[in-house]
């Protein structure tokens, strides 16, 4: 596959062979105890025929294939009808052997957040990095140049200050490096938001200096909405489209100045898991008088997805969605350790395992009446949930947990285990957070 494709296959394949028999720690979490005490790898965890509800001590992390694959062929089909690219957020999974399946899927480039995770990316075989964050720190910096020279390599950086610029400009100069595949989209942000410009003029001074310096080529625009609204209330979804007429009218007067460079269409990345729907719309109508740009979208959920804030109020459950709903693919397997009252139920996962930043995750099975029964606790190992029929979830019931937003669970576990819909143990993706 050529890197025109924004990946290296044979690369990355080779990586993940490595990866493979990597021995991991004993004891840990989510895995059967060491088989003559001798460690575990991630293929020798593949081919031992191992069922998760069966074989596995609580607490463990799973993917199902099925919800993966159909998560990822239905994100690579609205890309394609609605002419927008897709650069999925890397630090949701941190996980290759994921990344490669969304290349596989029709991923135009991978988006991370800190450089030592582009590092990972670059050696893992991706060759188009887009890096959504600030860098300031000079190792870092010479970090980035650096890999921006290796061969058929694109690194996209967010930049939102001539500061940030001229440090850049330093790290070429100590280094060396030619960086031929530094790309810089220039920031736009929102007041009291996180990083970016906050208005044109900072954004021209940006650019100027880019120029002035010979520091890299103008690519584009970058932005996150996530910032100006969250959800979709009507003062959410007002006070994100104010931005976004921000976003685009720089983008526009940019465009008519020629203010981008190189030799590509300019690029405008944005769009986050939550509203990425909107955000397509909103932008692609504002824009819909150039003829020569790139639309990347970023989303990162939509792979793994979840069973509560994304299901609830994600675009693949909005009316006027021409697809089939994101599926969740990730469950994490508990027991029941206690229930010391009438009402309470006690579970063997907590903070350190499951992660309750946007609402609760849930037990989804087993319920005999269906449907999920929230926690409304956790400590460091305990998750306290309240059944309204003290004769279900005894003590050693087995129990699926589904998530609320995956990002911060996912970071919690070293190796994920892939499973078929019978929950046989197929496959693992081991994390590199």
């Amino acid at each position: 596959m050529p890197h025109t494709a924004g990946i290296d296959y044979r690369a990355m394949d080779e990586a993940l062979r490595s990866l493979d028999r990597v021995p991991l720690p004993v004891g840990l979490k989510g895995l059967p105890p060491e088989r003559d005490g001798a460690s575990w790898t991630p293929a020798g965890i593949r081919a031992a025929g191992l069922n998760a509800l069966r074989d596995l001590p609580t607490p463990f992390a799973l993917l199902h294939r099925s919800a993966l694959v159909h998560n990822a062929e239905v994100m690579r089909r609205y890309c394609v009808d609605r002419g927008a690219l897709l650069a999925p957020h890397g630090k949701t999974t941190m996980a290759p052997a994921l990344w490669r399946l969304q290349f596989e899927h029709g991923t135009w480039a991978l988006t991370v957040a800190l450089p030592h995770q582009a590092v990972t990316a670059h050696r893992f075989g991706i060759r188009r990095i887009l890096l959504a964050n600030e860098t300031a720190d000079p190792q870092s910096l010479e970090t980035l140049v650096r890999l921006a020279g290796e061969p058929g390599t694109e690194v996209y950086c967010f930049v939102d200050s001539v500061a940030v610029v001229r440090a850049y400009r330093a790290a070429i100069d100590s280094t060396g490096a030619e960086a031929a595949g530094l790309r810089f989209l220039i920031d736009i942000g929102v007041p009291n938001g996180r990083t970016g410009c906050r208005s044109r003029t900072e954004a021209e001074a940006v650019a100027r200096e880019i120029d002035r310096s010979g520091t890299g080529v103008v690519s584009g625009i970058g932005a996150y909405e996530g910032p100006a609204g969250e959800g979709r209330s009507p003062e959410s979804l007002r006070s994100v489209g104010a931005y976004l007429d921000s976003v685009t009218g720089v983008f526009h007067e940019f465009h008519a100045k020629g203010v981008f460079s190189g030799d590509a269409p300019p690029v405008l990345s944005i769009g986050g898991s939550g509203v990425f729907d909107v955000v397509r719309r909103h932008v692609q109508c504002d824009l819909a008088s150039l003829d020569s740009y790139r639309l990347v979208l970023r989303s990162g959920c939509y792979l793994v997805h979840d069973h509560g804030h994304y299901a609830a109020l994600g675009p693949s459950t909005r009316p006027g969605w021409a697809y089939t709903p994101f599926q969740g693919a990730l469950e994490i397997g508990a027991t029941v350790i206690s229930r010391p009252q009438v009402d309470l139920a006690l579970l063997d996962i907590g903070q350190r395992d499951i992660g309750s930043d946007k609402g609760p995750a849930a037990v989804i099975d087993p319920l005999p009446t269906g449907g999920s029964l929230p926690i409304v606790k956790l400590n460091d190992q305990h998750a306290f949930v309240r059944p309204d029929d003290p004769a279900i979830l005894p003590v050693g019931t087995r129990v699926r947990v589904g998530i609320s937003h995956p990002c911060t669970t996912l970071d919690k576990w070293r190796v994920l285990l892939v499973t078929d819909d019978d929950y046989n143990v197929i496959d693992t993706a081991a994390t590199i957070f």
